[in-house]
């Protein structure tokens, strides 16, 4: 495996910038380490990993002192981003960085086209357990300082993308599939990405077999949750899974204090705090104006 650098301060990703400019680089096989509500609340990328050919390179966008400056190395530079299924990596750049990576190369589109099934591991025939690639991929990549284990595991992957997609692009050209993927990877590269966690209230178990109101004490539930979450910045699965929530709309828990009391049953972790939680129900009730709602939510007493 090739070498790599470790990017974490502005100047070495000023540095690295101008370097590829000058050797005129013209692809740049691209992969990304991010977090989304497994560890912590919300989207982050936490490690980009890049390959010119010769030799890759790891940026900490969380080390960086100003994340712009990963806009000359992204958006429109003079070289492609080769990339494999691109789509989740570029919603964590939108929402989490506010930026559009372009132009983009997706090899998964290719793969599809050409009827090939698998992911990147199957489709360049690495080695390595399916257990183990998932140890790695659910490791908190926010964490720091990162193992070196982790490092080489984030690296491996762009190691081969400039192979696969020499082989797939000969073979759209050969069967005359060029064009088709053109269009849908400029499709990839330019759709709107928008996460509004706050509108997956109907993702709770059976959620259109409920009452109606009892859809609109699931739609409140979903929204407070959200909001603790965010708060505590706690993923809304350890919040409260979305079982969690069916029980407890099936049960008829309505205050804080009955939910808080349901949720940390045999929990000794992320205990949920009804104080706050009674906080996040009135909040959630004044911003989804669910009318309707049985049950008085209690009024958390005063801090000292």
């Amino acid at each position: 495996m090739a070498g790599y650098d470790l990017i974490q301060t502005d100047g070495d990703l000023a540095r690295m910038v101008s370097r590829l400019r000058d050797a005129r680089v013209r692809r740049l096989a691209i992969d990304v380490e991010g977090e989304n509500n497994l560890h912590r609340y919300g989207i982050h990328v936490a490690l980009i990993q890049l390959f010119d050919g010769t030799r890759g390179y790891i940026v900490d966008p969380l080390a960086l002192r100003d994340t712009g400056g990963l806009k000359p190395l992204l958006e429109n530079p003079p070289w492609e981003l080769v990339w494999f299924d691109a789509g989740n990596d570029l919603l964590s750049f939108q929402h989490a960085l506010g930026i559009r990576p372009a132009p983009i190369l997706d090899l998964a589109i290719a793969a599809r086209l050409l009827g090939k099934t698998g992911g990147l591991q199957t489709l360049t025939r690495q080695g390595g357990s399916a257990r183990s690639k998932d140890k790695f991929q659910r490791a908190n990549w926010l964490r720091r300082p990162l193992l070196p284990a982790l490092l080489d595991y984030a690296i491996s992957d762009v190691m081969h993308l400039f192979s696969l997609s020499d082989t797939l692009m000969e073979e759209l050209e050969r069967k005359g599939l060029m064009e088709a993927f053109r269009t849908k990877n400029m499709e990839t590269q330019n759709a709107e990405r928008a996460w509004d966690p706050f509108s997956n209230y109907t993702r709770i178990p059976g959620f259109n077999r409920l009452s109606r109101t009892d859809r609109q004490f699931a739609k409140l539930l979903w929204y407070a949750r959200e909001l603790y979450g965010r708060a505590h910045d706690m993923p809304p699965g350890n919040v409260a899974s979305k079982q969690d929530m069916r029980t407890i709309i099936d049960t008829g828990l309505r205050s804080a204090d009955e939910i808080a009391r349901f949720l940390n049953d045999h929990r000794a972790r992320n205990r949920i705090e009804a104080r706050d939680l009674a906080a996040r129900l009135r909040e959630a009730k004044e911003n989804v104006g669910a009318s309707g709602i049985p049950g008085a939510l209690p009024t958390p007493p005063r801090r000292a």
